[in-house]
């Protein structure tokens, strides 16, 4: 992937669920070399509501490579041990799960949202474009169906040009949801969704 990329697409990596701690650092490390934007969820049991930052701390002392966590962490007082004994590199928040979070202690953000559809990506571009100037980087969901782009109105195409996603112009989150074209995907429970 390095290959591919060089140096002017960063590359991230998704290492979630995660690995014992010995094990992360030894792959933290081997990946030095390659100059990769973060090693994300490494630990295992990242996927509970907080996590243990003294684990986290104690890998991201021990390499050079960028450390995140983040996307399962609910609520912003879930993130304070991270943050304040600086135990990761980037924190990765979902924004329908914490709340209002700052680059109060100087730790970049890179939000979470792979799995908020169209709605959630025109919402996180939007917050994303508010974000301080430190870094900016997002996951987004790609189109599952290729009816997606079918039942939104104002998504850019293609969503992503060069590594960038552009902030819409129009009002409010950018895009609009098309109820006519989205009522024939809705399942039979959520028929009567737009009524």
């Amino acid at each position: 992937m390095k290959e591919v990329l060089g140096d002017g697409v960063g590359l991230a990596l998704d290492c979630g669920p995660g690995f014992a701690v010995s094990d992360a650092i030894r792959l933290a490390r081997a990946v030095e070399p390659l100059n990769v934007m973060w090693l994300e969820d490494l630990i295992t049991g990242d996927y509970t509501p907080y996590v243990n930052a003294a684990l986290y701390r104690e890998v991201t002392t021990a390499t050079a490579t960028p450390i995140h966590t983040g996307e399962q962490i609910y609520l912003r007082q879930n993130f304070m041990d991270l943050i304040e004994q600086r135990a990761v590199s980037v924190v990765g928040p979902d924004p329908l799960d914490v709340g209002g979070i700052a680059d109060l202690h100087g730790i970049l953000m890179a939000p979470h949202g792979t799995g908020d559809g169209l709605l959630g990506l025109a919402a996180l571009t939007q917050v994303c474009a508010t974000l301080p100037d430190n870094f900016i980087a997002f996951e987004y969901p790609s189109a599952s169906t290729e009816w997606w782009p079918q039942i939104v109105e104002g998504l850019p195409s293609p969503i992503v040009t060069d590594g960038f996603v552009d902030v819409p112009d129009r009002p409010g989150m950018g895009i609009d949801l098309v109820p006519e074209a989205a009522r024939p995907y809705l399942r039979e429970e959520d028929a009567d969704f737009f009524d």
